[in-house]
């Protein structure tokens, strides 16, 4: 009989798995990482439109020096189309632009406040193509109340921009599904 050594060499079914196994729970970690990513992205841009809305409803608080305060912060039905258009428009059911009316004050502030607050996408009777129209349109609003809202204080007027986040809520923390942001404008 002959004395031979025999080395193993190469590696075992064991350790395959083993690094098999590792590498899994690497690349598992990797994509909660980007699906957490992709998240905060969708909730950056929700907040840059937030804010962007916000801003557009002082600039247009600022373009009608004539307009009041009570008249930016009063109530509009978002379930209908305002009663006077102040702008420009495309009608979805004409398949044509309309032009807008002659508007006092008083209605140009309904408008925009209406405008800022509401969607056009919401009205059926108006958005026959499944379309946006907005900006306004592109803002995930909160479950609990409206994306845009003006508050009157004594001609101080406070616009709170509110958004549902979308990372806070698939992780399940209570109460942060609704961020807002706030710009005030001396009346």
């Amino acid at each position: 009989m002959s004395n031979r050594i025999v080395l193993q060499t190469g590696s075992s079914l064991i350790e395959v798995l083993v690094t098999l196994l590792v590498f899994s729970v690497g690349l598992l970690g990797l994509a909660a990482m980007q699906l957490n990513a992709l998240q905060g992205s969708a909730d950056s841009g929700q907040r840059s439109q937030a804010v962007w809305l916000a801003q557009d409803m002082a600039e247009r608080i600022r373009a009608n020096p004539e307009g009041s305060a009570a008249n930016y912060a009063a109530a509009v039905n978002c379930a209908q189309l305002p009663g006077t258009m102040c702008a420009d428009y495309y009608s979805p059911g004409a398949s044509a632009k309309v032009n807008a009316s002659t508007c006092t004050a008083a209605q140009m502030a309904t408008f925009d406040r209406w405008e800022s607050q509401c969607s056009y996408a919401d009205v059926a009777a108006f958005n026959t193509i499944d379309g946006r129209f907005t900006s306004r349109d592109f803002l995930r609003a909160p479950g609990n109340g409206d994306a845009l809202t003006v508050n009157n204080n004594a001609g101080l007027l406070t616009i709170n921009a509110r958004w549902s986040g979308k990372a806070a809520a698939i992780k399940g923390i209570a109460n942060t599904d609704d961020t807002t942001s706030a710009i005030t404008v001396q009346r």
